[in-house]
């Protein structure tokens, strides 16, 4: 293998730790043939994990990169960030977000207007070359236009709770956190946005809506496992945006289930599992792991902001969600890009496999730095150093959900198009899907007969910025919008 060339292979970066393993215990290596390599790995927690000791083994190789190209289309298609998003026999539902670009450090000019809330319920059919929308019921108007909320798929139900939006229609900045809890029932739903919001019931396709302040959250994640509902960091923000001020973080991850009594359901079993040290985070990727017994359990990576305004690194390891008890250990790998919620690619290979999870973007601790051709951390601009900027790389994590590594596809593998992905979503071609888990691409679908290159999803939405640093900077204004472009993502492959 030509380490100056490598980019990815099935049996997950075996060359690159193969490489380190030999520059540890023998002391050779080349530091200009380094500087080319996609990136350094690192293991994290144990040297001796299942992970490493797999990656020490060297195997055949299928290499590929991550490319995305525009995709064409001949409809309209609602240009937004920060939004929830579900999958309906191919459909996209799209809920709540932002039509506006990032909010800024400062106040002027205002932040979260209401004016650029996304007021309507959509559904995108992207096979069909079609967009459907209604505007969001009065009734739930609040709850489903805001920015931020936690949502999770379970087959044909959406869940969604929470985010950050207004306390009444009156009001023309967002300034509080809802506490809404919907149960979408996601057929009814599409029939709902396809009659022009007609037919059926409101309480056909929101079958459970229930005000819980448990759930007052935004900037967290949600996951359900086995009918546990578990509520993972975020904050509660009250008032309009402020620079400088902060919400209250929940520092902790929130269990609940569902309760049906007659026609009335309720938010019931709650508990809390709380770190304010390693907890305190929103706004991270917070992805499913696949266990061995073919359950979930979940990783955070990421998340923002520490005591210094900087990013968290280390991954937290989430067991237990099956069972409806979660416990978290800390890695002790630094992740170095990629830090704040983006498109994120689950990759499966396979019960025996560790998996991989491709990071398309965002806002990162580090950036590439075309000068010396390393990875640097922030924005350098003249004699400044401006943290997180945001990000136009692709990042790779691979774990066994005991350790972690990192790969980031710098030059000469290919960059993003341009600095973007945070708050935007990746949706995965069905005929890739690990079946009963869709969210997974599964690598060895992917891998059958493949070609030079292959679309495995899109990327739709997000922040897109013209620069690293967005706002006043030394070299003039950097302007961020709601991304209008829809991307195909696709593999490249090397052999």
């Amino acid at each position: 293998m030509n380490q100056s060339n490598f980019s990815f292979i099935k049996n997950p970066f075996t060359a690159v730790l193969f490489v380190i393993c030999c520059i540890i215990l023998f002391s050779c290596g080349n530091a200009s043939d380094k500087s080319k390599v996609a990136s350094e790995g690192t293991s994290s927690d144990s040297t001796f994990s299942a992970l490493a000791q797999q990656s020490m083994q060297p195997t055949d190789a299928d290499f590929f990169t991550i490319t995305l190209t525009p995709e064409p289309i001949n409809y309209y298609m609602p240009t937004l960030h920060s939004f929830t998003k579900a999958v309906y026999n191919e459909l996209w539902i799209i809920i709540g977000g932002q039509t506006t670009g990032f909010h800024g450090t400062s106040n002027s000019p205002k932040p979260f207007l209401s004016s650029v809330a996304n007021d309507s319920l959509w559904v995108i059919d992207p096979i069909q070359g079609a967009s459907y929308g209604v505007p969001i019921p009065k009734e739930y108007w609040n709850a489903l236009s805001a920015s931020n909320s936690q949502s999770y798929q379970v087959g044909n139900d959406f869940y969604v709770c929470g985010g950050y939006t207004v306390s009444d229609q009156n009001q023309t900045q967002f300034n509080t956190t809802s506490n809404y809890f919907f149960k979408i029932n996601l057929q009814n739903l599409v029939s709902y946005v396809k009659s022009g919001g007609s037919s059926p019931s409101l309480s056909e396709v929101f079958p459970i809506a229930i005000n819980n302040d448990f759930v007052r959250v935004t900037g967290g994640q949600l996951m359900v496992v086995n009918n546990n509902f578990y509520l993972v960091g975020g904050q509660n923000y009250e008032g309009t945006y402020s620079t400088g001020l902060t919400g209250k973080y929940t520092n902790s991850i929130r269990s609940f289930t569902l309760e049906q009594s007659g026609e009335t359901w309720s938010i019931t079993n709650k508990d809390s599992l709380v770190d304010p040290v390693n907890l305190h985070r929103r706004d991270f990727n917070l992805v499913p792991f696949i266990t061995a017994d073919k359950s979930l359990d979940a990783i955070i990576y990421g998340g923002v902001f520490t005591a210094s305004d900087l990013s968290y690194n280390n991954p937290i390891y989430i067991k237990g969600l099956s069972a409806g008890k979660p416990t978290i250990s800390i890695g002790l790998f630094e992740q170095r890009c990629n830090q704040y919620t983006t498109a994120v690619l689950p990759i499966y290979s396979g019960p025996d496999e560790t998996i991989r999870y491709a990071m398309l973007g965002g806002i990162s601790y580090m950036k590439y730095d075309s000068d010396s051709g390393k990875l640097v951390i922030g924005d350098s601009i003249g004699s400044q150093n401006i943290p997180m900027p945001f990000s136009n790389l692709v990042s790779f994590m691979e774990t066994d959900g005991i350790s972690s590594i990192e790969q980031d596809q710098i030059p000469p593998l290919p960059l993003l198009p341009k600095y973007l992905g945070s708050n935007a979503s990746f949706i995965p071609l069905q005929q890739y899907t690990v079946d009963g888990f869709e969210t997974f691409l599964d690598l060895d679908k992917i891998l059958l007969n493949h070609p030079s290159e292959i679309k495995v999803g899109y990327m739709y939405g997000g922040i897109l910025s013209d620069g690293p640093t967005s706002g006043t900077t030394p070299n003039g204004y950097v302007n961020t919008y709601a991304n209008p472009v829809l991307y195909s993502v696709n593999f490249r492959f090397d052999n």
